[in-house]
């Protein structure tokens, strides 16, 4: 026969982790006659083995077997071969006749009974010969009549089909499976950091971990593929990480290709399921053999499993693998149409969270609010943390969004529910920040919205910023964008109509290349808003037509605002029978889906068009059936019972009216509504004395706090190339500053060669000249920006610079009145929209000019909340108090200082509150013990804490 010298060899891997734990399980069962290593491929047990026997220095003889060793005879030579060589160090081959197998088996048993010292005999790949029961009669005979000294270890994909049974009773066997094999996170942290070099943060060692599985293949290849990512572009990578190319060509070749017709169309149809359950599958594809078949898959360890409570799922990464492979063979409509079809099933067996995922996933959104309306019956608050846990589960395999679907179950859900979801979402929250940042931005997005629903407003804005910050951070398109439609629906709620205008069009920057549909038709819906409370009806109209169209594409209950919306529409116009008609046409379908705090909202706006009609008996009744949908939505219950008020007064019954108003009062105070307590400003109040510019003949005007935009001459204009506006960006930043040449080219273009950033800095300069001056002839008659030599300047005569007035207005000080200084400060309060160059926050050569005028703005708030205290308007203290902690949450200084304020000034409700944000951001993030500081500020005015 053909002889193979490679089958006898030793694996010889370089490099390699030291798996200590195994290896040290491996040395102290060297006593049993077998031990077996059973897994899917890919789990490293030959690189295990190998690496054991080269670190221990161990006598082994290795056997590697392929479906070529099925042949008795060929099996039997191999091994004698090994053996013979073995004791006699020769090269020489030793044949088995077939004629004399039995005498052969009998020989190599005698040698193996009187075996002297510690030898370790491997078949590698066992499962090649698995079948072959002549074979699996000669290894019986052989372990059987094996000296105590000697080991034999198998390596398999499924488990041998040898009598594991009888070696297990007599303890001669040991057996690791995948559960042993895999890597756990500690030894993916070394393999890594320690052998590989590439230092991960613990939340992606966590990460990889989870969606691995541990299994060691995807490891080495995805090794190879971080190396090349850098830090910063590495949280993206982990949020679209479901598997690598590499990954998925190593399953479709080693363990896809073998496997039958059948076998390959059920693992790509089922991939589908979070759990896999014989019925429900039969039911799915038709079939009656379901449960034979995942025996054999669980049997050939085909990359599912068991998990602690008997449920079989696949592995994370096998799933995604095969959404990818079924994904290649149906259409999108057609994996839609399969969900909807599972949701089905799943609904006939009341199995009603796992019918809501699926409806979601196949985008049937009325059979989601029917089984909403069934769970919120039969189940307990404490159960929805599995529904949610499910929906993370099915996003994080199909690659759904987690925004998008989060939005609707935050929206569609009872609110009850919602607010009962709050503390053990607050604590799932709290854990995820010890293990996997990556996660905690959705996390804290979900709790945003629930707190939002819910009515507390502060938090949901807090929150909503913390996860803008690490969707940001994470560069996580979508999520930025729907953080960004939720800032612009708070701040709407507040009033504040500017910033929601900004944060709508910052939103919609983004769904664009990303196609995201709930961003985008909800910043479109949000700004239509705005227009209409501007009483601007035709930009209104216009908007609400755009998101009219959006949600024609879909039938869920996007449709309801904007139906909602257009009936404030005509009312303002009014036409009160047509508000009326859309108003209604929203009332139906928001009945269909029953979501409560859509129904509370529509019936507050049909109460608005009742009352322009001077029909208050019916906005009575309006405003009452909105109350009882928005039992447990404080903020939006306030706004209702404010309206209500109105109503009983034009009815005459002012007691009603009288009592409304003391818990409107009470509420305001419990949940900080501050800014509905703003009492309307005098004109004289709005009066500054700013001084004036030099001739004050603006060419240019730039306003670069929070939304960046550039008018010429009253025309906004736009600087598409995108080196042309960080050229300007970077002469703003150095204002009043001379810039020399290679300098500003090394801060726009920090690569490429001298010759070619060169040549891109005279296009983009040129560029900048013809874009922010439209009528420039020439660049020496540029009104603003100017050359000496090789210095550039940016002159500022011509120029409105809000950072400018800003500034100006908060260092100015003299001969003015402690009343004009207040004014001043008010109105740098007002310009100052948002950070320098908010949309820009990855640019270095901002970083200063933005840290310095952040902290300005932070002594403005500090300045108003000192003079408000002094004077004893609490309220308004309270106020610019809470908006430094927005601003600046890791500050303990200002913490101390406003408890202590809050207590003199007898307000301890709110100064717990305070407490609680302290120990959150100070000692729970930074580490930093507070308790004992928080204990002594109390004590020091109540004795108690």
């Amino acid at each position: 026969m053909e002889f193979l010298e490679s089958k006898l060899r030793v694996p010889y891997y370089t490099p390699y982790l030291i798996r200590e734990r195994l290896l040290i399980l491996l040395e102290k069962n060297l006593d049993r006659s077998l031990i077996c290593l059973t897994s899917e491929g890919g789990y490293g047990k030959t690189t295990l083995i190998s690496s054991f026997i080269m670190e221990n220095d161990i006598p082994a003889i290795w056997y590697q077997l392929s479906h070529l060793d099925s042949d008795p005879q060929t099996f039997l030579s191999y091994f004698k071969t090994a053996i013979l060589r073995h004791i006699s160090m020769d090269d020489n081959v030793y044949d088995a006749p077939i004629e004399n197998v039995e005498k052969e088996l009998s020989s190599v048993c005698t040698i193996l009974s009187t075996w002297p010292k510690k030898l370790v005999i491997v078949l590698d790949n066992y499962q090649s010969i698995n079948e072959c029961e002549e074979i699996e009669s000669m290894l019986t005979t052989l372990i059987n009549h094996a000296s105590p000294n000697v080991t034999f270890i198998i390596t398999s994909r499924i488990r041998p089909n040898l009598k594991l049974v009888q070696l297990k009773l007599q303890n001669r066997l040991l057996e690791l499976g995948t559960c042993q094999l895999s890597f756990t996170k500690e030894e993916i942290k070394q393999f890594f950091i320690q052998l590989h070099n590439i230092n991960l943060q613990n939340d992606e060692i966590e990460l990889i971990y989870n969606k691995t599985g541990g299994w060691a293949a995807s490891l080495q290849l995805l090794q190879d593929l971080i190396k090349d990512v850098n830090t910063a572009e590495r949280p993206l990578f982990w949020i679209k990480f479901r598997g690598t190319p590499d990954i998925y060509d190593y399953l479709a070749s080693e363990i896809l290709a073998s496997q039958t017709e059948e076998i390959k169309t059920f693992l790509y149809k089922t991939c589908l399921f979070t759990e896999l359950n014989a019925d429900t599958i039969n039911q799915y594809l038709n079939i009656t053999n379901s449960e034979q078949i995942l025996n054999h898959l669980l049997e050939n360890h085909l990359f599912i499993y068991k998990n602690d409570f008997g449920a079989i799922k696949y592995h994370t990464i096998f799933r995604a693998f095969l959404h990818e492979k079924l994904s290649e063979y149906f259409l999108k409509s057609d994996i839609i149409d399969f969900h909807r079809h599972i949701s089905h099933i799943y609904e006939k067996k009341r199995e009603h969270f796992l019918a809501f995922t699926h409806s979601l996933a196949g985008m049937d959104y009325l059979l989601g609010a029917k089984l909403m309306t069934i769970m919120r019956r039969q189940y307990e608050s404490s159960q929805f943390i599995t529904l949610i846990d499910g929906l993370l589960e099915e996003i994080s395999s199909e690659g759904f969004s987690a925004a998008s679907i989060m939005l609707y179950l935050i929206r569609c859900m009872p609110l009850e529910i919602s607010k009962d979801l709050i503390q053990p979402l607050q604590k799932k929250m709290d854990d995820t920040k010890k293990t996997n940042s990556l996660l905690l931005a959705d996390l804290q997005h979900l709790l945003a919205g629930l707190y939002f629903y819910t009515g507390d407003i502060e938090r949901s804005e807090q929150l909503c910023n913390d996860s803008l910050f690490h969707s940001i951070k994470n560069k996580d398109h979508e999520l930025i964008s729907i953080n960004l439609s939720l800032r612009a629906m708070i701040s709407l709620y507040k009033g504040q109509l500017d910033k929601a205008i900004q944060f709508s069009k910052q939103a919609l920057s983004y769904p664009d290349k990303n196609g995201n549909f709930h961003p985008h038709h909800l910043a479109t819906w949000i700004l239509s808003e705005v227009f209409l409370e501007q009483n601007e009806l035709v930009k209104g109209e216009h908007l609400l037509t755009e998101t009219l169209k959006l949600s024609g594409q879909r039938y869920d209950c996007s449709i309801i605002y904007p139906y909602c919306s257009m009936g404030k529409y005509y009312c303002l116009k009014g036409d009160y029978k047509e508000s009326l008609d859309w108003i209604k046409k929203a009332e139906s379908i928001a009945l269909e889906f029953n979501i409560e705090y859509d129904l509370g909202w529509i019936y507050y706006q049909l109460a608005l068009t009742y009352i322009k009609l001077k029909d208050f008996n019916e906005a009575e009744i309006s405003l009452s059936r909105s109350l009882l949908y928005l039992a447990h939505s404080d903020f939006l219950k306030c706004t209702v019972k404010a309206l209500q008020i109105q109503v009983y007064q034009e009815l005459g019954n002012s007691t009603l009216a009288a009592k409304l108003q003391n818990e409107i009062d009470l509420t305001m105070k419990e949940k900080n509504y501050y800014w509905l307590k703003h009492e309307t400003q005098s004109v004289e109040e709005h009066k500054i004395i700013v001084k004036e510019k030099k001739g004050k003949d603006y060419k240019l005007y730039l306003h670069t706090l929070g939304n960046f935009e550039i008018k010429y001459e009253d025309k906004i204009i736009s600087i598409k190339r995108k080196s042309s506006l960080q050229i300007l960006q970077c002469f703003i930043a150095n204002r009043n500053k001379k810039i020399n040449k290679d300098s500003l080219i090394d801060q726009v273009f920090p690569e490429g060669t001298f010759e070619s950033v060169k040549n891109q800095f005279y296009v983009s300069l040129s560029d900048l000249r013809k874009s922010i001056e439209p009528h420039l002839k020439t660049r020496r008659d540029s009104s603003f920006i100017k050359r000496n030599m090789e210095h550039y300047s940016f002159c500022l005569d011509y120029v409105y610079l809000d950072v400018d007035e800003f500034t100006q207005l908060v260092e100015q000080r003299e001969d003015f009145t402690k009343s004009d200084r207040i004014k001043q400060l008010k109105r740098a309060e007002t310009l100052y929209q948002g950070d320098f160059f908010e949309g820009y926050p990855y640019h270095e050569f901002l970083e200063e000019e933005r840290e310095k005028l952040r902290l300005l703005f932070l002594s403005i708030l500090q300045e108003l909340a000192d003079y408000y205290w002094e004077n004893d308007d609490y309220k308004a203290g309270i106020e610019y108090y809470e908006k430094i902690i927005k601003k600046e949450p890791y500050n303990e200084t200002i913490y101390v200082e406003y408890m202590d304020r809050l207590l003199r000034g007898n307000f301890p409700l709110q100064a717990k509150k305070v407490s609680e944000q302290y120990k959150n951001y100070i000692e729970n993030e930074l580490g930093i013990p507070v308790d004992e500081k928080i204990q002594s500020i109390f004590q020091k005015y109540t004795h108690s804490f």
